[in-house]
């Protein structure tokens, strides 16, 4: 009998449902993540838009000053 209930669960698992498929929306916005420590810690801070502007831009300025070396 619970070899019956069980089999009838794992296909009923593999089934598709289109009404709950339906109802489903696809374009909600993802929700915005926090690093775990400061989940824990309880502050919320913004984490910087993007963490390798600093060295992108020393690089891009080395590159230029090359570039203006090259040219002399």
């Amino acid at each position: 009998m619970t070899r019956a209930l069980l089999l009838i669960f794992a296909l009923s698992a593999c089934t598709q449902f289109p009404e709950v498929d339906a109802g489903a929306r696809t374009n909600l916005p993802a929700p915005s993540l926090l690093p775990t420590d400061q989940l824990i810690s309880g502050i919320n801070q913004t984490a910087p838009a993007d963490p390798l502007a600093g060295p992108v831009a020393a690089l891009n300025a080395r590159a230029a000053a090359l570039r203006s070396q090259a040219a002399e």
